[in-house]
């Protein structure tokens, strides 16, 4: 007996093992194997299990089945060859993203979390075993323990937890041990599942009555989920029209049909809270997926999932490729954020795109929600391939009037500077409004996104700046920790007390992070409680949960952050939203920039008067008269989109067209130069209609020692792309050492 073994590797195919008699019965199409390949012993899984052997002499042998119950169904073996064959990587690589930390097999797995439970032994379990035993037991400690045991079986409680146990008798686990060799006791050991959420204890709903659009939305999605088919669906609703609550009646009707449903979330900061939303509904039957959960978390997660221990999993793109069975609804909320497109390393899939396929492998329904539609989508709508399901309204307030959406103020920064209205970051007009919400007890969201101090530190004197060594770019001032740190690499230094460059005491800030901001705020507002969400204050486990939930207790009056306090928070007494930069981002050299700027504005000026209180928006920017900023201001998605998309269509660029981005990067600038010119040559000399643009050193042209050079390749809409770049693949082979070629087929960032 034969099997196919795709291994965790940049491998063109799969290779060939042979499987010993003793486990011939285990060896099951999509079981993890651990394989002995070269020197090494890896852990694979078997994508084949009837495979032709050519020549057995040079076939080795497979070392252990490591699932008893295949890791990987048939439909995600069929998502694995689609995933792998649409982004032109390997089968093993996408195998090796769906595989948890911990999955892989030997030394390397995770062990299961074991807990102590304490019950009376056999002969012992009556109502009056405490009182048989009263006169026979030597000490006083043990009688408590044993008291304290009938006192949990008295509550519904038969076999507590060891440590629950001592902790109310106050005994040690020597008493135990004596109880357990007189053969009065027995210790069970159970698996424990680690979760980063306690189970049980969900608070139950408030009844909610839908208004009229959520109702006309759900009843197109129930009808689909009724027919058991294929369908995808834009929910299109503004900023707090209720598409949460049409997801949850939506998860309500394929649970009921015994099917089982995943819910994708772009940020891991909107997990926690979409968690307590949904399991206020469905309780213990929610499970979290996420990259921020313990390496154990996340391998018991995955193992209940494929045991089916889980009807629903929440988190961001990773969630949607675990092995949930008899999937019937795939929900991607803010389905046009970019966070849903892997970028390093492959597979560099977009969970929209696959949450589609899968739901179409499945004959399952895929509800893609968002107030600023990706352009992608917002075609799809317009050529027939999705359903618009419009909620064009705000959830109607307590007292039945409909919510407004927020008022918008632009105000003109060079206008401010030029009248001595500047100070720092802030405009008077911005500062004034912050004020006046603070005097009311109100609250305030600020938008900056970019974190640090400040993004360059430059001596005046002499124009020096402090580059890092790794990557062609300055670094940044986090003035906190009291260091220079590069963004791309991770690599830090001291500020320096003087310029390297001509030893003069004049450094000088350029620009201004989140730092900045909030040390501005406390200056300016010494009461103020400031709660700052970056990438630096969230990297501690819970850290996004336990901001937000202060914030959302009212313990603090300002939340300012980067682009994650735009997406999807719902707090009703945030009054006032502040876009101290909205230019940050607009001019990068990428033809997604400005849909970008636009769907951040629209998202954050969304967190402002979601409940009985009005809201206001202020966006700071040295463009006022961009098109963009005007549409954000009046709430103009349609009309951005169709002028977005008119742009697009005289270029070709996606959606009308397709697009490839190619890398080569290596640590010698020379070798990659040339292996980027021969790649590009030989693309050219492909056909098939392409257009292919460069090379040319990227944006960013050296980052962690590894210089970088970009390809663009540009096809017709319905072109064969992904078999043009196969074939120049094999026509190359492998490229130089420690030289690296990487195709992203639908890049969402050019830079």
């Amino acid at each position: 007996m034969h099997v196919a073994v795709s291994l965790p590797l940049p491998l063109p195919r799969p290779f060939t093992y042979g499987v010993p008699d003793a486990l011939k019965a285990r060896a099951q199409q999509g079981c993890r194997v651990l394989v002995p390949f070269g020197s090494r012993r890896l852990t694979g899984v078997i994508v084949d299990d009837q495979a032709d052997a050519v020549d057995v002499r040079q076939i080795k042998a497979i070392l252990d089945v490591l699932d008893d119950v295949p890791s990987f169904t048939e439909e995600l073996l069929d998502l694995v060859k689609w995933i792998a064959e649409y982004y032109v990587c390997s089968s093993g690589e996408v195998i090796r993203a769906m595989l948890p930390p911990g999955a892989s097999g030997g030394r390397g797995e995770i062990a299961a979390k074991i807990e102590k439970h304490i019950r009376f032994a056999g002969s012992y379990r009556h109502e009056r075993a405490v009182d048989e035993l009263r006169d026979l037991l030597p000490g006083a400690k043990q009688l408590a323990v044993l008291e304290c045991l009938a006192g949990f079986c008295s509550e519904g409680d038969p076999e507590p937890r060891q440590a629950d146990l001592l902790d109310r008798a106050s005994a040690s686990h020597s008493t135990i041990q004596s109880l357990m060799r007189r053969g009065i006791i027995d210790i069970v050991e159970r698996e424990v599942l680690r979760t980063p959420f306690e189970q049980g204890g969900a608070r139950q709903p408030a009844d909610i009555a839908l208004h009229p659009a959520q109702i006309a939305a759900l009843g197109e999605i129930n009808a689909a989920v009724d027919e058991g088919s294929f369908h995808t669906f834009l929910l299109h609703g503004v900023t707090g029209s209720g598409k949460t609550q049409v997801y949850i009646e939506a998860l309500k009707s394929v649970l009921e049909k015994g099917k089982t449903g995943i819910v994708l979330v772009p940020e891991i900061a909107l997990t926690p809270q979409t968690v307590r939303r949904f399991r206020a509904h469905f309780g213990d039957r929610i499970a979290v997926f996420h990259s921020r959960m313990s390496q154990g978390e996340r391998f018991d997660a995955w193992r209940a999932l494929r045991s089916g221990r889980f009807d629903v999993v929440i988190g961001p793109r990773s969630a949607l490729l675990v092995p949930l069975t008899n999937v019937g609804l795939i929900i991607v909320d803010e389905e046009h954020d970019a966070s849903y497109k892997q970028q390093d390393p492959a597979p560099r899939y977009h969970a929209r795109d696959v949450a589609v396929m899968r739901a179409s492998m499945n004959d399952a329904v895929c509800i893609l929600g968002s107030a600023t539609p990706s352009l992608e989508s917002y075609l799809n709508v317009q050529t027939g391939k999705y359903v618009l399901l419009p909620m064009p309204e705000r959830v109607p307030l307590p007292d039945g009037e409909t919510a407004t959406l927020p008022k918008v103020r632009i105000v003109d920064l060079r206008v401010e500077r030029n009248q001595n209205r500047l100070s720092g970051a802030f405009s008077t007009s911005l500062l004034d409004a912050i004020g006046e919400r603070i005097r009311k007890e109100e609250q305030v969201i600020l938008l900056q996104n970019r974190r640090g101090y400040a993004p360059m530190v430059q001596c005046r004197a002499c124009g020096w700046a402090p580059e890092c060594p790794d990557c062609s770019v300055t670094m940044t001032l986090h003035k906190s920790r009291r260091q220079l740190r590069c963004h791309y690499c991770g690599r830090t230094a001291r500020i320096p007390a003087k310029c390297p460059g001509c030893a003069r005491e004049d450094l000088d800030t350029l620009g201004t992070g989140t730092q900045r901001v909030e040390e501005e705020l406390e200056e300016r507002f010494p009461n103020a409680r400031i709660i700052r969400m970056d990438l630096d204050t969230t990297t501690a486990k819970n850290a996004h949960d336990q901001l937000l939930r202060r914030f959302g207790e009212g313990k603090a009056d300002i939340l300012l952050g980067t682009q994650m306090v735009a997406k999807g928070l719902d707090f009703g007494r945030v009054t006032l939203v502040g876009v101290i930069n909205a230019d940050l981002g607009m001019m990068l050299p990428d033809f997604r920039s400005e849909e970008r700027t636009f769907q951040l504005l629209a998202q954050v000026s969304g967190r402002a008067g979601r409940s009985l209180l009005s809201g206001e928006v202020i966006i700071q920017t040295r463009n006022p008269d961009r098109a963009i900023i005007r549409y954000a201001r009046d709430h103009e998605y349609e009309t951005f989109a169709d002028a977005a998309l008119a742009e697009r269509r005289k270029l070709s660029y996606p959606p009308f067209g397709r697009m490839a981005a190619v890398e080569f990067k290596g640590p010698t600038e020379g070798r990659v130069a040339d292996l980027a010119t021969n790649w590009t040559a030989g693309l050219r000399r492909c056909g098939g209609g392409i257009e292919v643009l460069g090379p040319e050193p990227a944006f960013i042209s050296r980052v962690k020692k590894q210089y970088r050079y970009h390809t663009i390749v540009k096809a017709p809409r319905q072109s064969l792309l992904q078999g043009i770049l196969r074939r120049a693949e094999e026509a190359f082979g492998d490229p130089p050492s420690k030289c690296r070629v990487n195709i992203d087929i639908d890049p969402v960032g050019l830079f």
